[in-house]
């Protein structure tokens, strides 16, 4: 390790209590092994790999995988196994009368994506297909559950919701 590395690695691991470098490597070590082992499918289907990393103050910051490749991780015995389940990238856009909830699930066929919304709160699930997708979605203001309408192409799930109309605001006085 040169001496800008162990620099980096000293800061990140004073200011965030991580080793980015090194989370970062074990991910692209996962992805050569994963890669290794789908070369018997390759030319068949596009690979698609990514991941964000999210950091927010006193939790410990959360690495998703994406993509259609199988992903491995090991154990103290290099053994392998499938992780369980993961968590889909979202993006959530309001506008004034509606929410959009759009949903990268790729690998997965329409018929195995099950949703159930509450006014705050949408599922996502995936029951068959590898990977399989979990993910509870926080909405970010009141919807009508059942106006939900969803549309699946090419790996992009998409949930629009009509917006409940906020209560009026009222001014408090304080005694």
């Amino acid at each position: 390790m040169d001496r800008d590395s162990k620099k980096r690695k000293h800061f990140f691991d004073e200011i965030f209590g991580i080793d980015p470098v090194k989370d970062v490597d074990e991910m692209f070590e996962r992805f050569s092994r994963a890669m290794d082992m789908s070369m018997e499918n390759f030319g068949q289907e596009p690979f698609i790999y990514g991941f964000s990393l999210t950091q927010r103050p006193g939790e410990e910051p959360e690495i998703r995988e994406f993509g259609n490749i199988p992903m491995f991780e090991h154990t103290e015995t290099e053994e392998k196994c499938c992780l369980d389940k993961r968590k889909p990238l979202i993006d959530i856009l309001e506008t004034e009368e509606k929410v959009h909830v759009i949903a990268e699930i790729p690998g997965i066929e329409k018929e195995n994506i099950r949703l159930n919304a509450t006014d705050l709160i949408l599922d996502i699930e995936t029951i068959d297909g590898n990977p399989k997708y979990s993910e509870r979605v926080e909405l970010p203001v009141k919807v009508d559950p059942q106006s939900a309408k969803a549309t699946y192409k090419n790996g992009v799930l998409e949930v629009t919701f009509k917006r409940l109309e906020s209560s009026s605001r009222t001014s408090i006085n304080i005694e």
